[in-house]
């Protein structure tokens, strides 16, 4: 009996320390953060008043929080215990690169997230079964063909519609174009996948923003959105 008393007192203890896990694929942009977030362990988790302004000081610029009422709580995962919480669709986070989560009006508005090295061209294809076909596709043509680098043969063997070799006649030599940025635009989200040939790997960095969270200013990062080089034609 005093056995079985032990047992379930472990049990229970077991499971009092035991997180909940989250697939941010699921997440819905629509709903209450707290569905997603309780009972997860972050690395930081701050609270920030305001949106961000420029601060011109002569010739030099900077931002600035300005509080006009708007409330943010961010979350940081870093680490293997904390990052070993989420996935995406089934997809490790990366570790050291980890994963940030805004919540802006009770929902999640931001999400930073990067996948480990070896599943970049894994996270493009769930999310073009997810929610379609890119918005966009943005290209990085500044690279020059290398026969021996891993990152080239792995983008031109799993994204060949995109990945092409070119010629430049003038200097008789070939450059590579691939796919640096991928867009969504969906239902007032903004979905947006980075890659980077290293030449080892193809590096990866998932954004998703809200609408609202990026015409407020109210993400580092973005929070210029009226000269960002990319996603600036998707709130006008």
């Amino acid at each position: 009996m005093k056995n079985k008393i032990l047992i379930a007192l472990n049990l229970l203890l077991f499971m009092s320390c035991t997180t909940n896990s989250l697939d941010l694929s699921t997440v819905d942009y629509n709903q209450d953060a707290g569905t997603y977030l309780d009972g997860l362990s972050s690395s930081s988790k701050t609270e920030q008043k305001g949106h961000y302004e420029a601060d011109l000081k002569g010739e030099d610029a900077s931002f600035k929080l300005v509080d006009k009422g708007e409330k943010l709580t961010n979350y940081v995962f870093m680490g293997e215990k904390n990052t070993a919480q989420l996935n995406y669709a089934g997809l490790a986070i990366n570790d050291v690169m980890g994963t940030a989560l805004s919540v802006y009006d009770n929902k999640i508005a931001f999400m930073r997230m990067h996948v480990k090295n070896d599943q970049s061209i894994a996270l493009f294809e769930t999310l073009k079964k997810k929610i379609g076909e890119p918005t966009d596709v943005v290209y990085n043509e500044g690279n020059n063909f290398d026969e021996n680098d891993k990152s080239q043969k792995l983008l031109f063997d799993k994204l060949p519609k995109y990945t092409k070799k070119v010629k430049d006649d003038m200097l008789d030599e070939y450059y590579v174009t691939y796919p640096e940025n991928f867009v969504w635009d969906k239902n007032d989200v903004i979905y947006q996948l980075t890659l980077s040939a290293t030449g080892n790997y193809v590096d990866n960095q998932l954004v998703v923003i809200s609408k609202k969270a990026f015409k407020d200013k109210v993400i580092m990062g973005y929070h210029n959105p009226a000269q960002d080089p990319i996603l600036s034609k998707y709130i006008k």
